[in-house]
């Protein structure tokens, strides 16, 4: 036997063995994706009859993906398609692949939409979660994206999220992250008006306003990865979100405030 035809099955073998190891990896995640998605699906079938059976079933969809989550690093990298597909579950993901944010309606509220939220993260090779703490009453929002930005001497990752207080009102914002000694850190201002910094933007609106735009969820907020610049919408007195933004552009390390453009 040459050499080359030696060197040849040998490659074969690594490969066939390494795709083995990773469908052994995937397969455990998927098998518990698909009890999640039967666990979620039961607890939509009790909306809006039967409020004992849907808290019972949110708490268990809660504790168990929760606790799966957090003791699965690999999930990580896996999609959840079938979570993500049926709108049971919405997954934002850095593009470096970093940092991911886990939401969803645990269907309790009625025109108040409440969420819950899992943060998870990679840092010197290992992966962490956290599960944020609210204040009582906060109803919570979902994470619709992750923008990721390089000024230079930092990593950071805008988080935009959806917060549903009522069947009119809504709020969009961005909030700042960042991965520093394996700790997820929120309290980074990055934001730079005249006056004041911010780590995060909110922006209260008449969700009527906007109810013919097609896409879902809305992007209101978006971010120009070309020219480093974030548009914020304005909204008018009434709530109604106009044509103009206000733009913030990364200068010296900070997003900042630069004018109103339409």
């Amino acid at each position: 036997m040459t050499s080359s035809l030696i060197l040849t099955r040998f490659a074969f073998i690594i490969a066939t063995l390494t795709c083995e190891k990773a469908f052994t990896q995937t397969k455990p995640i998927a098998s518990q994706e698909n009890r999640f998605v039967k666990i979620y699906s039961r607890l939509a079938s009790f909306i809006p009859a039967n409020y004992d059976s849907v808290s019972f079933y949110t708490d268990k969809f809660e504790k168990e993906f929760t606790g799966f989550i957090k003791n699965n690093p690999a999930t990580l990298g896996y999609p959840f398609k079938e979570l993500t597909d049926s709108n049971f579950c919405n997954i934002a993901t850095s593009d470096d692949g970093n940092f991911r944010i886990y939401s969803w309606d645990t269907q309790t509220g009625g025109t108040m939409h409440f969420f819950k939220t899992i943060c998870q993260w990679r840092s010197n090779g290992k992966v962490f979660t956290k599960v944020p703490e609210r204040e009582e009453g906060d109803a919570g929002s979902f994470c619709s994206r992750i923008f990721t930005v390089n000024t230079g001497h930092q990593q950071y990752y805008l988080a935009v999220t959806n917060a549903i207080f009522s069947t009119k009102n809504a709020m969009q914002s961005i909030a700042v992250y960042s991965i520093e000694n394996n700790r997820l850190v929120d309290t980074v201002k990055l934001f730079r008006t005249k006056t004041q910094r911010l780590n995060k933007i909110d922006v209260p609106f008449d969700f009527f306003s906007v109810k013919d735009r097609p896409e879902r969820p809305l992007e209101l907020i978006t971010y120009d990865n070309k020219q480093k610049i974030i548009y914020i919408p304005v909204v008018d007195d009434k709530g109604r979100v106009t044509r103009k933004y206000i733009v913030y552009q990364l200068k010296d390390h900070y997003f900042e405030f630069t004018g109103i453009a339409k």
